[in-house]
Formats: C-alpha cells, structure tokens, sequence
C-alpha cells in the first residue's frame, strides 16, 4: 500500500485548482449559448418565444448543469479546505487504454471515429488516473511522490523521488555500459525459434493481404462488370496491392534466407521500461521498452522483467526479426 500524507495546498497547486474551476464555471455557459443559438436559428427565431422550446432548453440545462455540478463542488470544496493528498510509493506497472468511439452516420456525412487515451500508474499496485506528462514521467521501479486533491481527484504534480538505479543501489552507466559492450556469440536455432519464424511469416502474409484486399475488390469488380476504362483512369488504386506485394517478397526473401541459416545473431539490451496497453476494441497486450526499440510480449514474459534488467535480445540475421530473450537468470523466452 502506499503512504498517503495530508498537507497544505502550495501556491502553485491553489492556481491549478482555480484555473481548472473557471473552466468548469465557464464551459457550461458557452456550450448552452451554442446550443440555444442553434435551436434559435433551426426554428427561425420562433425558438426563443415558444413555450416548449423554452421548457425543453430549461430542461436540457438543469441536466447538464447537474452532471457537473459534483465536479464544481468538489474542487471549490479542495480549495475552501487548502490541503492536498500526497501518495508516495513506488511504480509498480502502466496502463495505457484507448477508447474508440463511433458515431452514427448522419445523411450526407460520414461516419466519424474519435480516439481517447487515458493514462494510469500503479503505485504499489494501487492505480491513479494522470495526464499525459506525469504518464511520461514516471517510469516503473522509481519512487515517486504524487499530489493530488483530496475531493475531486485532480492531479496536482508528480515528482520523482529515486530513479530505478538510486533505489536498488546499481551504478547506472558502468553496469548498463559494460552490458551493452559485451560481445555475445550466435546461437543455433532452435525447433522453438522455427516456429516463432513461420508464426510470424503467416502473420506477415494476413497483414499484406487485409491491408490490400479492398483495393483488389474494387479493382476485380471493375474488371468483371467490364469498366476497363475506370481500370485504367483509377491507376493509383493498384498503387497500395503492388507495394504491400512487393514488400511481402522482400520479407519472403528474408524469411527463406533465415531459414537456411543456422544461427540468430544475440543483441545486449537493457530494459527501460514496460506498460500494459488496453482498448475497447483490441485485445489487450503489454510492451516492454528496451534500449534496442519496443517489443511485444507475452504476459509470462512480461511479469518476469523489471526495469534495468540486462538481458540479451536474439534476433535473426535477415530482416532483424526478434526471436526470443534471454533473462539474467539465462532463462530463454521466445515471443509472440
């Protein structure tokens, strides 16, 4: 559990707080004059003297006002009270969750999707919603301190307290240097990496496919229904088939080469950080962040790391496809 600790509002945290409630003080306001100034103009300025018009406009805004009426008193209630929560404790995991919403086509208007990221940190495995900039901040395995107000929630300031480095006592840049340095000989391949190799290349040829198979539609339809010229006028529809094929061969090629080989290639890496990626729409996944690039992994694999563990990356020597990892321990995984 982390350790919580109440203390007066600085001077800085009392100016984030009144900032965010005139926004909410004044957002209503101009969303209602939007809106009253559409229905004015769609009922021809009739709006304004119609009874019912004039009900439905008091209606809409006793239910808007209320939806956030909780937010206004919350935050005027952190100010009237001056003091703040301070959390403290150590990034255990991140959370990155992106909710798609649709909206419904409108005649004459397309269908429009919007996309919305939240942001969340584990703090000795308690989670807390923050912005973007404190997401970024705090990296798994520091310590940090995390001020927030009491009754509405809204995060004040998020402050490192030790780097992952400081808190276990390594000395960063001889260790990580040294790893990074060190000469790591090929390896055999393995029965297990064959079948990481043909699980990706499948991978590969449904990726290629999906992304060209509406424009081959298109394309065939064009052709069987005899609109030759429309095949011909409409060139840059074979633009997108005739490149995912053409990168499709040159994976291919890589992919037989691999194949004939006898050894992958071991990349030293060191592990910067990890996060668990969420949607409403997609499966969830987690990634890892190595000094090499971001990789997807399994959540076996991903419960075993830390941050600013040394572990060796093996790739294939062709296309530079990653295969498995090594863990301090020499225990081997294999990826997705």
């Amino acid at each position: 559990m982390p350790t919580l600790e109440t203390l007066p509002l600085e001077h800085g945290d009392k100016t984030k707080l009144r900032r965010q409630l005139y926004g909410m003080l004044l957002f209503p306001v101009v969303v209602i004059g939007i809106f009253w100034s559409f229905l004015s103009i769609m009922f021809n300025s009739s709006f304004a003297n119609d009874s019912f018009g004039i009900y439905m406009m008091m209606a809409f805004s006793v239910l808007f006002f209320g939806v956030i009426a909780y937010i206004i008193a919350s935050t005027a209630i952190d100010l009237k009270r001056r003091v703040k929560t301070r959390i403290s404790g150590k990034i255990t995991d991140k959370r990155l969750h992106k909710s798609t919403v649709s909206n419904r086509p409108v005649h004459g208007h397309r269908n429009r999707t919007k996309t919305r990221s939240s942001y969340y940190i584990y703090i000795d495995n308690d989670e807390f919603a923050v912005d973007y900039s404190c997401y970024s901040k705090a990296r798994v395995g520091t310590e940090v301190q995390l001020d927030r107000a009491p009754k509405s929630g809204i995060i004040l300031d998020l402050q490192v307290v030790r780097q992952v480095d400081e808190a276990n006592g390594i000395p960063k840049e001889d260790e990580e240097e040294k790893h990074l340095e060190k000469h790591v000989p090929h390896a055999r391949y393995t029965l297990k990496d064959y079948e990481v190799l043909n699980r990706k290349w499948k991978a590969e040829i449904k990726n290629r496919l999906v992304k060209s198979s509406p424009f081959l539609a298109i394309g065939f339809l064009l052709i069987i229904n005899g609109f030759w010229s429309f095949v011909v006028v409409l060139f840059p529809l074979w633009a997108v088939p005739l490149y995912q094929g053409y990168t499709l061969y040159s994976v291919y090629r890589n992919y037989n080469k691999n194949k004939n080989r006898s050894y992958k290639r071991g990349v030293p890496a060191v592990l910067e950080d990890k996060f668990t990626h969420t949607s409403n729409r997609h499966s969830n996944n987690n990634r890892i962040v190595l000094t090499t690039g971001s990789l997807l992994v399994s959540t076996v694999l991903y419960d075993k790391l830390s941050v600013r563990d040394k572990v060796i990356l093996y790739k294939t020597q062709y296309g530079n496809i990653p295969l498995s990892i090594v863990l301090p321990n020499g225990e081997e995984i294999h990826l997705l």
